[in-house]
């Protein structure tokens, strides 16, 4: 079987004339690319290894997660931190690159515990909210907290004990 029928359709090919037993012919050639590079910045694991130690990975459209996977990469970033309030101030972040879905809003979310914090205190109020619509007997209850001033002190009362009250520490699970 010629070789030609082997190599997969290229999206490029290079096409040149040459002449083969003595006829012209076009042979089309298949475009392919050797990059030799380190995209990861130095946090690859291939990176500790020597040059010669390091393996080869072959990239098609079907192996690109699992390459990444491979490369343990990740990206240690400083952006403005929005969130604080402070001007000019900094938050490190440190993005594990497992996948293209690691570039996803969710899974950046995911990874930064201050915005996973605030993400959580979100749907928080969402299903208060969602509770207050639903439930007649919570809505009388908020009412009577907005017309009696002395129930809304005795509730505020009793949340100064949870004072120190802290978000849920980063997991290493997603949440479903």
């Amino acid at each position: 079987m010629p070789i030609q029928d082997e190599l997969p359709r290229s999206r490029l090919t290079l096409t040149y004339r040459t002449t083969i037993n003595g006829e012209p012919e076009t042979v089309d050639l298949p475009f392919r690319l050797l990059v030799m590079a380190d995209y990861s910045l130095g946090s690859s694991k291939d990176r500790k290894k020597d040059l010669e130690a390091r393996e080869l990975r072959s990239l098609n459209g079907r192996n690109l997660d699992s390459v990444m996977k491979d490369m343990n990469m990740s990206i240690d970033l400083e952006v403005d931190d929005k969130i604080s309030g402070a001007d000019d101030a900094k938050l490190p972040v440190t993005l594990p690159i497992t996948s293209m879905k690691s570039f996803s809003p969710d899974e950046i979310v995911n990874n930064v515990p201050k915005l996973k914090a605030l993400l959580l205190l979100k749907n928080l109020l969402q299903e208060l909210q969602s509770s207050i619509d639903n439930q007649k007997d919570l809505r009388k209850l908020i009412q009577e907290l907005y017309t009696k001033p002395e129930v809304f002190s005795a509730l505020r009362g009793q949340l100064k004990e949870h004072d120190g009250f802290k978000l849920p520490a980063r997991s290493t699970t997603s949440p479903a």
